[in-house]
């Protein structure tokens, strides 16, 4: 089937009789227009004032082909921070796994936003990696960067963050860390039977 029979077909449905299908028909159809201008979107995304960019890369990221994801990934090497940190938070979305490696380069970026966001990121993901590249934001130099690693930490439920957001908790002299700290503890998943206390 053809992307015109699909837009035809989704036309039609905008005029079904069921709310929850007129709906369902309209996401559908903007991401097939969408992916009918996946050029011109990704152009948008590489030229351009830096809103009509941001757009585009979000756009980007809804779509989640393997064009765009490739598209995306070169935009994590933008001079721009406020490209970076979009191109990070349409990654989030979706979290495609070929990211994954370039979202644990982000974490050498200059820009902190750019760092957070990547952190956050990672907490999405469920690979063990995510929590080993998290776990050292949790004790360095800027204090928010140590709060959204707490959060992550928290978000990715991975129980070998434990022993390191208890040394947070017990240790650091920062009551908002330390409390992000606690919120984590509190979300991560219980320890597999092979390594929990006996």
């Amino acid at each position: 089937m053809s992307i015109k029979a699909r837009k035809q077909a989704l036309a039609q449905a905008l005029q079904d009789q069921e709310e929850m299908v007129r709906a369902a028909a309209s996401r559908a159809l903007d991401r097939v227009e969408g992916l009918e201008r996946l050029d011109e979107i990704g152009r948008t995304a590489r030229e351009g004032d830096i809103p009509l960019r941001i757009r585009a890369i979000h756009f980007l990221g809804y779509l989640n082909t393997s064009e765009a994801v490739e598209s995306m990934l070169a935009f994590l090497q933008d001079p721009n921070p406020d490209i970076r940190v979009s191109t990070i938070k349409a990654i989030q979305t979706k979290t495609p796994d070929r990211a994954l490696i370039p979202l644990f380069a982000c974490l050498d970026d200059p820009d902190a936003s750019v760092v957070q966001v990547a952190i956050e990121t990672l907490s999405y993901y469920r690979d063990p990696r995510a929590t080993e590249f998290i776990i050292p934001y949790l004790t360095g130099s800027n204090a928010e960067t140590a709060c959204v690693a707490a959060e992550a930490l928290g978000r990715n439920g991975d129980p070998s963050a434990e022993p390191h957001l208890i040394r947070v908790l017990n240790e650091s002299d920062d009551p908002f860390l330390r409390s992000k700290a606690a919120e984590a503890l509190g979300n991560l998943n219980p320890n597999s039977p092979e390594t929990s206390d006996p």
